[in-house]
């Protein structure tokens, strides 16, 4: 029995001997920093504004070039705007070094992360009276220019375009100032408008001659130049009414101050249509708006805050199969008379 069995063993050399198996597999990685696919420059400017925020859980499906092909939230922020900016971004901008199988061979996967969406502090925060709003979204390394305290309190009340003053013009200007390494202002640029070319002219004006920073540092310590990103707020100054016959004794005969006029005084349409199609992805967007109170605050678009690259859960139809649906929103701003007590009686 042990002699057939050793009969049944190959003479050595008869086949070559078994080569060993090397496992070549690895995960797929993120191919820069996750940190940079969402900057404070990314946050939704309703979400900005309404001082929304939250954290939203995302999930990528990556193909085998490292590139993300879908992207699902797994844990919503609870705002529809901030979570639709996380899947946007990340299918924009994230990429990975794909992932390989046990033989090497490129193959894709799945990678889950969050975004919080934090407003910055300081954000918006303007001083009673308005004025000087300071904003995060500074530029220098290590240390970026920053305003002295004489910058911060500039009164606009000081400094009023007449104009704008007569015509009781209010409003916020956004600006990026350049300083040089000796602290000035060298240049401004209106990022986002009041509504008022007095008001962006006089803002930007005001900055290159008024303001001064502390210079921004580089790697070394030393100054250099540096930006800046400042909201000024203008806002009218407040004057104490007196009774009608004060101010006859008072002004005879000169002008008095204008009275602003009411908000939603002209007549304007706006409408917003845009396809969810059948897989969630945005198809066909339009936005138009005829009349200056239709416009939206600094020239924002619906269609840049919904549509583009943002993704949505899809309308399903009766018996719960995915559908395109076209959503539409029109507004009519109109003013008419009011009826009298007299004729309304009739």
């Amino acid at each position: 029995m042990l002699a057939g069995a050793a009969a049944a063993i190959a003479a050595p050399g008869d086949a070559p001997p078994l080569a060993r198996i090397t496992d070549l597999s690895e995960p797929l990685a993120p191919a820069g920093n996750p940190g940079s696919w969402a900057t404070n420059d990314d946050y939704p400017t309703g979400a900005m504004l309404e001082g929304r925020e939250g954290t939203s859980g995302f999930r990528l499906t990556i193909d085998s070039s490292g590139k993300p092909t879908a992207c699902e939230i797994v844990s919503p922020s609870g705002h529809a705007d901030l979570d639709a900016a996380t899947c946007r971004l990340v299918l924009d901008r994230a990429r990975f070094k794909p992932g390989a199988d046990a033989r090497g061979k490129p193959v894709g996967g799945t990678y889950s992360n969050r975004i919080r969406w934090q407003i910055p502090a300081g954000h918006r925060h303007f001083p009673d009276g308005g004025g000087v709003g300071l904003n995060a979204m500074l530029e220098g390394w290590p240390r970026p220019a920053l305003p002295t305290p004489e910058t911060t309190t500039i009164k606009p009340a000081d400094h009023y375009p007449a104009a704008a003053l007569a015509a009781g013009e209010e409003g916020e200007v956004r600006m990026m100032l350049s300083v040089d390494a000796t602290g000035a202002v060298t240049d401004c640029m209106v990022t986002g408008g009041s509504g008022s070319d007095d008001l962006d002219n006089a803002a930007c004006a005001l900055m290159r001659r008024e303001a001064k920073f502390v210079p921004a540092l580089d790697g070394n310590g030393k100054p250099t130049a540096g930006r800046f990103v400042m909201d000024y707020q203008w806002k009218l100054p407040v004057v104490a009414t007196p009774d009608e016959a004060e101010l006859a004794d008072a002004l005879g005969e000169l002008p008095r101050k204008r009275v602003p006029k009411f908000p939603m005084s002209e007549p304007a349409t706006g409408s917003f249509s845009i396809v969810i199609n059948a897989d969630g992805s945005v198809g066909a967007c339009d936005f138009a708006v005829k009349g200056a109170n239709a416009a939206m605050p600094q020239g924002a678009n619906l269609c840049d805050l919904l549509g583009g690259k943002n993704r949505y859960a899809p309308f399903l139809d009766a018996a719960g199969k995915p559908v395109a649906r076209r959503i539409v929103l029109t507004t009519d701003l109109s003013i008419g008379d009011v009826p009298t007590v007299e004729a309304t009686t009739k």
